[in-house]
């Protein structure tokens, strides 16, 4: 049987999640299945809001192993299982403990404690002054110094909502509804959440209770009182932390190059251009070919520059070398002397553009050198007779350009990123100037941090080198290229 032509590939990562091709195009949104319907969907979330109400199981669940977990919830199960007023016992969040009457909230809190090394380790609670029943909590802790890394283990393992050790948390929350009688499930599911973890399937089992812990009562208003003012403690009380990554070593990929590496090839594109020049009248073409790979070269001469490629303005420079690349190859393919032309009057019709905004409404900058740009608009062509193209020089954004010229890989891979550190948005912003706090009290928040980003040259020595195969395909006898091995900076 002949396989499938559409079969999904695998992604890389090996993450279960919307692949691009099953996203939805939808005006200018590429939308996944769930974002269809987030509009309807009422959130609900384990980290920010029921961890807090749950860290006490959370701090047991991190004492030692899941058996000496599991064997602490069971007891804690059974206590609610025979008490007479079980039907009360439903809720053991510490919100829901903290509304119960004081003489059964404080005999549960209290069977909770007998264990002597799971009532040490609960002592953390009492660093929180907006504990809810805080007072029943410190009158039966034992007397003894909290231990902080005990609370930071259990916000770390726990955080995550699918963790094995936030499976166990919830199981025992929905357990004490279903106990005291007031979460209802058909029978076979009970008895396949009664045996857990120890039987039954357990990648069934454990879908169910997280799906189960998270069905709330549309009809009872969220009490985030806690949990709010647990983050907030836990924020203002201890310091962020740097985040430590398991990296697993890289081989550096980058083409050895130097400066003075650049100036040479500066030079024998220089020297090329000579050999290949042939008149004093405007050609566009060979301004143009000869012109944009001088431009990309200068470019990364300023990457190469300490710090450069491994920064913010490396990304900005490799979209340069991106476009120059993209334009230069789809002139080549059209091979159209009028679209050479006009490609040349665009940049004339920006100069011309410029030139009258700063000599009619305002004074031009200090980087920008007036006459220059005077001299630019009017050296082909009386300037009058210019137009300004306000559109693109060739009709088509840059993606369709890239299609057309057979680059669209290239487009792909570079410029979606590198253009929003051209642009300042979010993502960028996120990647340059802010580190994942590795503080678990801190929700792995984001906080400013000076760091370098994985360096742009072996990228932008790719591109050059396809810009100087065009240059060579364009003027034949052009050999010289950027070598392949380890990167020099000045």
């Amino acid at each position: 049987m002949p396989k499938s032509k559409n079969k999904k590939k695998k992604s890389r990562s090996g993450k279960n999640r919307t692949s691009l091709q099953d996203h939805k195009k939808v005006g200018k949104q590429l939308q996944s299945g769930f974002a269809v319907v987030a509009d309807k969907v009422t959130f609900s979330s384990w980290s920010n809001e029921r961890l807090p109400e749950m860290i006490w199981a959370a701090i047991i669940r991190v004492i030692d192993d899941q058996d000496y977990a599991i064997k602490e919830f069971r007891r804690i199960l059974s206590f609610i299982g025979e008490h007479g007023e079980k039907d009360q016992l439903s809720d053991i969040s510490l919100t829901g403990i903290s509304k119960l009457p004081d003489a059964l909230r404080e005999q549960f809190i209290g069977f909770i404690l007998e264990n002597k090394t799971t009532a040490s380790a609960l002592v953390v609670l009492s660093l929180f002054e907006n504990l809810p029943a805080r007072e029943t909590w410190v009158n039966l802790l034992p007397k003894e110094e909290p231990d902080i890394s005990i609370l930071m283990d259990a916000v770390g393992f726990n955080l995550p909502h699918q963790s094995q050790e936030a499976t166990d948390c919830r199981w025992l929350k929905l357990m004490a509804q279903v106990i005291s009688g007031k979460f209802h499930v058909p029978r076979e599911m009970a008895e396949e959440w009664f045996g857990y973890p120890y039987e039954g399937d357990l990648r069934k089992i454990r879908p169910s209770i997280r799906a189960s812990e998270m069905a709330e009562n549309p009809l009872v208003e969220k009490d985030l009182t806690w949990p709010n003012a647990f983050w907030d403690e836990a924020w203002r009380n201890s310091p962020c932390l740097a985040l430590m990554e398991e990296k697993e070593p890289t081989i550096a990929e980058a083409p050895s190059v130097s400066r003075a590496d650049i100036t040479s090839l500066l030079n024998e594109i220089e020297s090329h251009w000579s050999h290949t020049h042939s008149t004093t009248a405007i050609d566009a073409r060979h301004d143009a070919v000869f012109g944009l790979a001088l431009y990309v070269v200068k470019v990364l001469d300023e990457m190469l520059g300490i710090g450069i490629g491994t920064g913010i303005l490396g990304r900005l420079g490799l979209r340069t070398i991106l476009e120059a690349h993209i334009s230069l190859r789809y002139l080549l393919y059209k091979d159209d002397p009028e679209l050479w032309k006009k490609w040349r009057a665009y940049g004339a019709g920006q100069a011309k553009l410029n030139a009258l905004r700063f000599d009619e409404l305002m004074d031009p900058p200090k980087h920008i050198n007036q006459s220059t740009i005077e001299a630019i608009a009017g050296e082909d062509l009386w300037e009058e007779f210019l137009n300004i193209e306000l559109g693109s020089w060739s009709g088509l954004d840059l993606r369709k350009i890239s299609e057309k010229a057979g680059v669209k890989d290239a487009y792909d891979a570079h410029y979606s990123w590198t253009s929003g550190y051209s642009h300042g948005t979010w993502g960028p912003v996120r990647e340059s100037c802010f580190e994942t706090c590795g503080n678990p009290l801190h929700r792995l928040h984001r906080y400013p941090k000076q760091q370098s980003l994985p360096d742009t040259i072996s990228d932008a020595c790719l591109l050059v080198n396809s810009i100087l195969d065009d240059l060579d395909k364009s003027y034949p006898g052009f050999s010289h290229r950027i070598a392949h091995s380890g990167v020099e900076n000045e």
